[in-house]
């Protein structure tokens, strides 16, 4: 009827419909719908849709979707990576015979950890990668930040926000995208558009 909890001692609920959380000691919730978090200890939230990070200890977040667009700086068949942006991204060994070195990429997978991308797949653009002129955008975990100079650290690169500051909120949490250009290879990506995932 109207009454769909369970209760049992630290037990406070169980319930279906419109109410979705199991609650017992220092487990918060766990939910399904519009809510979609698993909170426990230390472990902050495991989401899906819109939310989406993972945080427990030194693991920050992990999210999937569109995570890369830029140049392949370097590829390592030997560990089943490439490089771009500054991150690591771990690839199967059919893509990275597929990539070459100075490609323009757009990888969709998921967050690793700080300066880490899993690909699940790598498209490589037909147009040629051109510092300074071609869009570039990363997702991932900030290794460091420092607002004196309105500079980001993002594993090996380092993101200049300040022309985004008018627009957007300061990189302060989990998981961050930053677009905008590299006027040189390898260089600070100049970000005008910040957004907190």
């Amino acid at each position: 009827g109207d009454v769909t909890g369970i209760s049992q001692g630290d037990v406070l609920g169980i319930s279906q419909g419109d109410v979705t959380g199991i609650s017992q000691g220092d487990v918060l919730g766990i939910s399904q719908g519009d809510v979609t978090g698993i909170s426990q200890g230390d472990v902050l939230g495991i989401s899906q849709g819109d939310v989406a990070g993972i945080s427990q200890g030194d693991v920050f977040g992990i999210s999937q979707g569109d995570v890369l667009t830029g140049p392949v700086d370097s590829v390592d068949l030997r560990n089943s990576t490439f490089e771009s942006m500054g991150q690591i991204v771990m690839a199967s060994p059919a893509t990275l015979r597929s990539i070459s070195v100075g490609d323009y990429v757009s990888v969709g997978g998921s967050v690793a950890g700080a300066g880490w991308l899993y690909a699940d797949s790598v498209t490589v653009s037909p147009d040629p990668y051109v510092p300074g002129a071609s869009e570039v955008f990363v997702t991932g975990l900030l290794s460091s930040v420092d607002l004196s100079t309105g500079t980001a650290r993002m594993g090996g690169l380092v993101i200049d926000y300040t022309p985004s500051l008018g627009a957007s909120a300061l990189p302060f949490g989990t998981l961050w995208q930053f677009s905008g250009i590299q006027p040189t290879v390898e260089g600070v990506l100049v970000s005008d558009r910040v957004l907190a995932k």
